[in-house]
C-alpha cells in the first residue's frame, strides 16, 4: 500500500509537470507563431521524464544533461528550475545561480511554491564566501589583504567575501607584489606571484671621516715640573774656609810678634818698638777680623740648602708686603779701623 502510494504521488508529479510544460509550450508557440510539432514535444517529455527519475535517483550529472536537452527543445521555468537544482546539488553554485534567474524571471503561478524557496536559495548561494589559494614563488611570503595581515605565509587557503579585493605580498630581500582579485560568490580560484629579488643598492663609498684631534691630556693642561737644580757648589765654601784658616794664621804670627814687641818694650822702652808692636797688633786684629769674616762666610756656605725654584704661577704672582717682609737676609762685613779689626754680620729682615 505503501509502495503504491509513492508510485501514485510520482505520477502526479510527473502528469503535473507534463501538464506545465504542455502550457508552456503552448503558451510559446501562440508567442513565436511556430508551434512545434508532436515529435519534438514527445522528445521534450522523454527528456524531462528521464530527468526527473535521476533526479530522485540522486544522478544530478545524469539529469542536468537530460533536462538541458528538453529545455534545447524548448525552454520552459520549470526545466530552468530543475536545471538550477542539478548545477547547486554538483556544487557550481554561480551556474546554479543563473538558472535560478532565469527560472525567477518568468516563474508560473502555478509554482508560486517553488519561486519563493528558489529564491532564498538564491539569496544564500549569492552570500557565500569564495575560497582563494594563495602562492608565491619563493614560498613563505607575508599575506596582507585589505590591509590586514593574515596569520598563515603563502601557500595559504582564505574565504572572503563576495567583490574586489586587494591582495599584497611581501618577503625579506623581494619587491612586494599587489594584486586586485574579484571574488565569485561560492567560487574557487589560485593567485600566485613571482616576487623578484630586490636590487642591491649601488656601492657608494663612505664619506670621509673627519680628522678629530685627541683632547689635551692632563700632562698638556699641568705645566710640567721645572728640572731638579743642579746642586750648589762647594768651592766657595772651601775657598773661604782656607782663606779663614790662612788669615788666622797670619793673625797667630802677627799675634807673637805683637806679645814679643811688648816683652821688649818692657824691657827696654823706645819708641820705634812702641811703633813696631803697635803695627803688629793692628795686622794681628785684621787678620783675626778677616779670619772670623771668611770663617763665618764658609760656614754659612756649607749650612745653607738649595731651594727649589719657584713655580711658574708664583713666578708670574708679585710677591706680597707679607712675603717680603718674612724674607731674613745674612750678610757677614770686615770691620777694619786704623788701630782694630774684626767683623760683623749684617742681618736684614
Amino acid at each position: 500500500m505503501k509502495a503504491f502510494s509513492i508510485r501514485l504521488r510520482c505520477g502526479l508529479l510527473v502528469a503535473g509537470a507534463l501538464v506545465l510544460l504542455q502550457a508552456s509550450e503552448a503558451a510559446s508557440a501562440r508567442a513565436d507563431d511556430k508551434p512545434l510539432s508532436k515529435a519534438d514535444i514527445a522528445a521534450a517529455k522523454k527528456h524531462y521524464g528521464d530527468g526527473e527519475t535521476k533526479y530522485r535517483a540522486g544522478d544530478f550529472a545524469g539529469a542536468e544533461a537530460e533536462f538541458k536537452a528538453a529545455n534545447d527543445i524548448k525552454a520552459a521555468p520549470q526545466t530552468q528550475r530543475y536545471i538550477g537544482l542539478c548545477e547547486d546539488g554538483l556544487g557550481h553554485f554561480q551556474l546554479a545561480a543563473d538558472w535560478y534567474d532565469k527560472f525567477l524571471a518568468h516563474v508560473p503561478a502555478k509554482m508560486a511554491t517553488q519561486g519563493e524557496e528558489i529564491t532564498k536559495r538564491d539569496g544564500e548561494i549569492k552570500a557565500l564566501p569564495g575560497k582563494l589559494h594563495i602562492d608565491s614563488n619563493p614560498p613563505g611570503a607575508t599575506i596582507t589583504i585589505d590591509d590586514k595581515l593574515q596569520p598563515m605565509p603563502t601557500p595559504a587557503d582564505v574565504e572572503l567575501p563576495p567583490g574586489s579585493h586587494a591582495v599584497k605580498l611581501t618577503a625579506v630581500g623581494r619587491l612586494p607584489t599587489q594584486k586586485a582579485v574579484e571574488v565569485g560568490f561560492g567560487s574557487t580560484q589560485t593567485v600566485s606571484a613571482d616576487l623578484e629579488a630586490q636590487p642591491s643598492p649601488a656601492l657608494v663609498p663612505p664619506p670621509p671621516v673627519p680628522a678629530v684631534e685627541p683632547p689635551p691630556s692632563s700632562s698638556a693642561l699641568t705645566p710640567a715640573p721645572p728640572p731638579p737644580p743642579e746642586p750648589r757648589s762647594k768651592l766657595p765654601a772651601y775657598v773661604t774656609g782656607g782663606l779663614a784658616v790662612v788669615a788666622a794664621g797670619v793673625g797667630t804670627v802677627f799675634g807673637i810678634m805683637t806679645l814679643s814687641d811688648k816683652s821688649n818694650y818692657d824691657k827696654a822702652p823706645s819708641s820705634s818698638t812702641a811703633d813696631n808692636g803697635d803695627t803688629h797688633a793692628l795686622i794681628c786684629d785684621m787678620s783675626f777680623g778677616v779670619a772670623l769674616t771668611f770663617g763665618v762666610t764658609s760656614a754659612v756656605l756649607f749650612l745653607t740648602k738649595d731651594e727649589p725654584p719657584p713655580a711658574a704661577a708664583a713666578v708670574a704672582t708679585p710677591r706680597t708686603a707679607k712675603a717680603e717682609k718674612s724674607r731674613i737676609t745674612v750678610t757677614p762685613t770686615p770691620m777694619v779701623s786704623a788701630h782694630s779689626g774684626g767683623a760683623g754680620v749684617l742681618v736684614r729682615f
